[in-house]
């Protein structure tokens, strides 16, 4: 008789908690479900470098004498944009280095001054040392948002060289005029500034420096694609056509002016 009573409290049972997992699981799925949407929306991620390039803006980064700040600057915005979020990132030794902040375009150029290093609460200063270089990402606001991102790479000049290379490796100048140069940043800005009326084949390229830049030398770079291309140069206000030779994709500019931005157009 015991065994018969205890039969059914056992199908009982059985039943309560068969029912008791299925509701739980039910439960517990669907609070992760709405979890994971509001992660995956968090995560989701702008794509990079998609507009035009001839809507791209022109943007200057440039050391500041002394080597322990940089300078950005927004000089043109064809594609219209009320601020821009940046983030620069850069090596500093073994370490990754970097900050991000917003910045206004109410008026051009728009310029900020940063520290390539970090301020206690006390206002102690360290300075990074041994940088790299690294990259820029410049997230414009406006009626349609859009994201660019590029490299830059950074030269502390103590051995006086005068061969230099961007990070892509894509880009070499050459001039004994630069031995002079303490510190010089090669920068692949995302656009170029106005009035260039032909089609871009590169890459553009700028070299900066914490003192002006001057003097002759030859830069070499390799385009996107072979064809009838040529080298220009922009020397701050105009745009200059550059005497060069081409072999497949590479273009060469021999004793030229050194300048602050290169590319290769068709």
């Amino acid at each position: 008789m015991k065994n018969k009573k205890i039969v059914p409290i056992l199908i009982i049972a059985l039943v309560l908690l068969v029912g008791g997992g299925i509701a739980f699981s039910m439960m517990s799925n669907s609070k992760p479900t709405e979890e994971t949407e509001t992660k995956k929306k968090k995560t989701v991620l702008e794509p990079k470098n998609i507009i035009e390039l001839a809507m791209r803006p022109y943007v200057k980064l440039y050391p500041v004498s002394g080597g322990n700040h940089l300078n950005l600057e927004i000089v043109e915005v064809p594609k219209e944009a009320s601020e821009v979020e940046y983030e620069l990132e850069y090596q500093s030794g073994t370490l990754l280095q970097g900050f991000q902040e917003v910045l206004q375009l109410d008026n051009l150029p728009a310029s900020t001054q940063k520290l390539l290093g970090s301020q206690s609460a006390g206002g102690a200063i360290t300075y990074h040392e041994d940088i790299k270089g690294g990259s820029l990402q410049l997230r414009f606001i406006g009626p349609e948002n859009y994201v660019l991102k590029q490299d830059w790479k950074y030269f502390e000049n103590v051995d006086k060289e005068t061969e230099f290379s961007s990070k892509d490796a894509k880009f070499q100048i050459e001039s004994e005029d630069l031995a002079i140069n303490r510190l010089l940043l090669i920068y692949n800005t995302p656009g170029v500034p106005a009035g260039l009326e032909k089609e871009l084949a590169s890459d553009a390229y700028s070299i900066t420096s914490s003192s002006p830049i001057d003097g002759i030398g030859t830069v070499i770079i390799r385009a996107n694609d072979e064809g009838e291309l040529m080298m220009m140069g922009y020397d701050g206000s105009s745009w200059v056509e550059l005497d060069s030779t081409v072999e497949g994709k590479v273009v060469t500019a021999k004793d030229v002016a050194l300048m602050e931005l290169y590319i290769v157009v068709k």
